[in-house]
């Protein structure tokens, strides 16, 4: 057996093929019996090794079941793992473990640097780091106290590894190629002296002292920051010789070995045995075929489309006219199912690659990604290069990679790229093996299919929670199953996580499990199954986001946001990782660059670079140029984090910016749709931003983030911002009146509630005026009717309400006139009149009324008069609805042409003014004038016109009407 602990966690039979451990406990219990090297483990240091604090009382049980499940995914009989009263004990031979093999690696590199026989150091030195694959243990579930002691310490002895490596190097001569490599390390371990020393002399010997002088500057201010001293006396030593250009810094031939070491006081020690030299097989295969696939999961579920797409690709990379290499690759988000998908198509077409499957996984997105030079160590490993014999240095690994594969129909999966850097020297030279490659990032400057995964459609995602929990227990409860389908926002991980947790818990529910997902901040939570969790998958490309925004080089982290400093409680200042947290806190709806840079108090082209750079992390989608998403499960994890990072005061200022960001972009819009309505009074001083252009952009405004400013009214509501709440949604009514009646509902549902959290009477009644204008517009004037007086009642008696009386009875008035009740609307007008005698709404309604009831003279003596006042108050607006009126009452008199040219004196009016929804009910009246003129063809094209508005618009209404009308004619 081969087991691995240098990377994941990585089990094997002697002819490399992969041992799957069932279960992430079993997995745990072999980690813990591993990292003890075959010593005896008692059952208490067992049991907190893998519970930690929390030791179930069935322990001792479960440890039981886990030796019996390892003895069988082993295969080895029973002999392999001891159980007996006081533990456990795990036989381990002396070549199986990847962590016994490194430290004799390292002993025989510590007696050959000894000896200072810096060829052998340089061997020795390169196969042990060529068992590394990634951070230890990365993906077996252990306590930190279990796994950070193992991690510290291998870390410690891969590090003086790397020391002894470059001191082999720069002994042999070859300080060209290691500058760049030890920068790297320096940047990642600036307090390692020894590191910077090894800089310093590659520099100076490749003709670059200036460069080497450089390096140790910033190391001295460095660890004079950090720690208050200078540097070593050696370091400074080596300063002063290069400031002096010492001769005998000059790079040397190597010597030969001494055959007695001399005694070497500063050569750490490492207290292990000096292992015996490691036979070699002569008859072993020097070409193996690896056959590394992982298995593919029986319950594979849809991707349909995407797997044929990939194997069709496939099926062509051996053509022979090929000299170019192709790499697919598959991104998408954690728990997307990208490699799941890639194993898949790997496995259908890997007979078209008879020399061999390669899979490798390069940790890109742990805290430890796997550097080229350790994964092209592992590629020669596998193509069945000695270790002894795989050289040091990422070109010549590269290289003889190349050469080693040239000739050769390979199938290659590098799963997990962390980016292009890390998988380019991976590739092969030429064409006739293929490459896969999987990455939360996406990867553009390769040839081959790019495919970006994002999440299941409804019919894929229920067929894959049935394979799980059973097709019965998802037919029973359909609308539950839609609850968890929503919940789970169709990712695989997810449906797989919530499949298992109802096919472990007979007793539960589809609906028992949709109450769990779908109780407040509880889904992350929810979907879980031993050591898999969605928020683990998801969290990892926020870490590694994180961490590269605190870099100083291109940090969006060092940018201060603008017109304010982020609130102590945030982790930095302004970047794409603070961006994801925050804008978590918006509506789950699509939304823009001006939007998000509201709610980060930011300028748009800085917060548009982090929204591209969260689309390109998949923690974000863009479903269109310039429109930004959430998907459920990422934002869920984006308004944790912000919890956890971000105070309370700057989360609130958040989102009230927000609000107010839409609030006057609302008021704004309504300026154009609606000049004459009656809008809530703002601060002019603090208005967020400037006029719109016209009827046309203002609309289109609205369009798009019509989700946004509905959820923002009841985001405000419950963040407290009552006032703003009842505000905004009195400012959406010159929209949500043009056929977005459910909005309508929902936004002055919402409003009514934060009025009356606000204790203030007239918004009470405003809104209550609009919900009676909601109603109205959708066909229940009587249930309106209603709603008014309850605010009449509100304005009854309370000075200085003459405006909201008069605007009261009006719409009562219309509500009457739509029951065809003209003498009760003419009443009401006449209310409204006598508190707003020069009200040109009422003025105007009050004629509609007349004329019904037959006094079309009287109606237009009332138009002559609102017309005077409008001339004289240069009020277009209401002026275009009068003549409009006027013809509507000129028609009913039977004076067609009058009525015809009073309709084009509206129109007229309303073009200038860009209010399209009263343009089309004009050229609507206008059709039927010249209808009745036996002008068919004219007024068709009218009606023709008005009806493609209304549609638009959402009138649907009128539209029904206007059909009629060309339908008939």
């Amino acid at each position: 057996m081969r087991f691995g602990l240098l990377g994941s966690f990585v089990v094997e039979d002697a002819g490399g093929t992969p041992r799957q451990i069932g279960t992430p406990k079993a997995r745990a219990l072999l980690a813990v019996l591993l990292l003890r090297g075959g010593s005896p483990v008692s059952w208490d240091t067992v049991k907190t090794a893998i519970w930690g604090e929390s030791v179930p009382a069935t322990a001792r049980a479960s440890l039981h079941n886990h030796v019996a499940r390892l003895r069988r995914d082993l295969d080895e009989g029973g002999d392999r793992i001891q159980v007996t009263p006081a533990g456990f004990r795990l036989r381990v031979l002396d070549d199986e473990l990847d962590v016994t093999r490194f430290d004799r690696y390292v002993c025989r590199a510590r007696t050959a640097r000894l000896a200072e026989d810096w060829a052998e150091v340089e061997a020795l030195t390169g196969s042990a780091l060529a068992l590394w694959r990634g951070a230890p243990l990365s993906d077996v579930p252990l306590p930190d106290t279990e796994r950070e002691p193992f991690v510290r310490r291998m870390e410690e002895a891969r590090l003086q590894v790397l020391e002894w490596g470059y001191e082999a190097d720069l002994h042999l001569g070859r300080h060209q190629g290691i500058a760049a490599e030890l920068a790297e390390l320096v940047a990642a371990h600036p307090l390692r002296e020894t590191f910077v020393g090894q800089l310093m002399l590659a520099l100076h010997r490749s003709g670059r002292p200036a460069d080497a002088l450089l390096a140790y500057d910033t190391a001295r201010r460095t660890i004079r920051r950090e720690l208050g001293v200078d540097p070593e006396p050696g370091l400074v030593e080596l300063h002063r010789r290069i400031l002096t250009l010492d001769p005998s810094l000059t790079a040397q031939p190597a010597t030969e070995p001494q055959t007695t070491p001399p005694p070497a006081t500063d050569a750490p020690t490492l207290d292990l045995p000096i292992p015996h030299p490691i036979a070699t097989d002569p008859s072993a295969d020097p070409h193996p075929t690896p056959h590394e696939l992982p298995s593919s999961p029986a319950d594979f579920t849809g991707r349909e489309q995407e797997l044929d797409r990939i194997v069709g690709e496939l099926a062509e990379a051996d053509r022979p006219d090929g000299a170019t290499v192709l790499v697919h690759r598959v991104s998408g988000s954690g728990g997307m199912g990208k490699t799941t998908l890639m194993v898949r198509a790997a496995h259908q077409i890997r007979e078209r690659f008879p020399d061999g499957q390669i899979f490798l996984d390069l940790g890109g997105m742990t805290t430890m990604p796997m550097p080229p030079e350790s994964a092209l160590g592992l590629l020669l490993r596998t193509l069945g290069v000695a270790p002894e014999e795989v050289p040091c240095g990422l070109q010549a690994r590269s290289a003889q990679f190349r050469s080693l594969i040239a000739g050769r129909r390979m199938l290659i999966l590098l799963d997990d790229a962390g980016d292009a850097a890390q998988i380019r020297p991976l590739l092969p030279g030429a064409a006739g093996s293929a490459v896969l490659v999987t990455s939360r990032r996406r990867l553009v400057s390769f040839p081959g299919v790019r495919i970006d995964l994002g999440a299941l459609p409804d019919d894929a995602a229920r067929r894959l929670l049935a394979s799980i929990a059973g097709e019965d227990r998802v037919a029973a409860q359909p609308s539950a199953t839609t609850e968890v389908l929503r919940a789970c926002g169709g990712m695989p991980l997810a449906l797989r996580l919530a499949g298992s947790r109802l096919a472990a818990r007979p007793a539960w529910s589809v609906q028992d499990l949709a109450h769990r997902l779908t109780s407040h901040g509880r889904v992350l939570r929810e979907l879980y199954a031993d050591d898999l969790h969605v928020r683990t998958a998801l969290q990892m490309s926020y870490e590694l986001l994180l961490q590269e925004s605190q870099e100083p080089q291109g940090s969006y982290e060092s940018q201060e946001p603008q017109g304010s400093q982020a609130s102590p409680g945030s982790r930095g200042h302004a970047g794409p990782a603070r961006a994801f947290r925050l804008l978590g806190l918006m509506p789950s709806a699509a939304f823009g660059t001006a939007a998000a840079a509201a709610v980060l108090d930011c300028d748009e082209r800085s917060v548009e670079d982090w929204l591209e750079a969260l689309v390109d992390a998949h923690l974000l989608e863009s479903p269109a140029p310039g429109r930004y998403q959430f998907h459920c499960l990422l934002q869920a994890l984006a308004v944790e984090l912000a919890e956890e990072s971000d105070s309370e005061e700057e989360r609130a200022l958040a989102v009230e910016r927000l609000v107010l960001w839409c609030l006057h972009g609302a008021d704004a819009a309504t300026a154009r749709l609606a000049p004459a309505a009656r809008r809530v009074p703002l601060d002019a001083g603090a208005r967020l931003r400037g006029p719109f252009a016209d009827y046309d952009e203002a609309y289109g405004w609205y369009e798009r983030e019509r989700e946004v400013l509905v959820a923002a009214v009841s985001l405000a509501h419950e963040a407290g911002l009552h006032a703003q709440a009842w505000s905004l949604a009195a400012s959406l009514w010159a929209y949500v009146r043009l056929g977005r009646n459910d909005d309508w509902l929902t936004t002055h549902t919402v409003g009514l509630a934060a009025a009356r959290a606000t204790g203030d009477e007239r918004a009470e009644a405003w809104m209550l005026n609009g919900l009676g204008n909601q109603v109205l517009n959708t066909g229940r004037p009587a249930e309106a009717i209603g709603y008014f007086r309850r605010a009449l009642r509100i304005h009854e008696g309370a000075p200085g309400r003459d405006a909201e009386l008069s605007a009261v009875f009006n719409n009562i008035g219309t509500c009457f006139t739509d029951l065809g009740d003209h003498e009760s609307a003419l009443h009401h007008y006449r209310k409204s009149l006598a508190r707003e005698p020069e009200s040109c709404a009422t003025l105007n309604n009050t004629a509609d009324a007349l004329s019904h009831l037959g006094r079309h003279d009287e109606a237009l003596d009332v138009l002559d008069r609102a017309e005077a006042i409008q001339r004289a108050t240069r009020d277009l607006v209401s002026l275009a609805i009068g003549l409009r009126v006027r013809g509507d009452v000129l028609r009913a008199a039977d004076r067609g042409a009058e009525a015809v040219e009073a309709y084009r004196r509206a129109l007229a009016l309303q073009r200038l003014g860009g209010d399209q929804h009263s343009e089309a009910v004009s050229l609507m009246g206008l059709g039927d004038a010249l209808a009745d003129l036996k002008r068919q063809t004219e007024a068709e094209a009218c009606w023709g016109k008005a009806l493609r508005w209304m549609e638009r618009l959402g009138d649907q209404g009128r539209s029904v009407d206007l059909r009629k009308r060309l339908a008939g004619a």
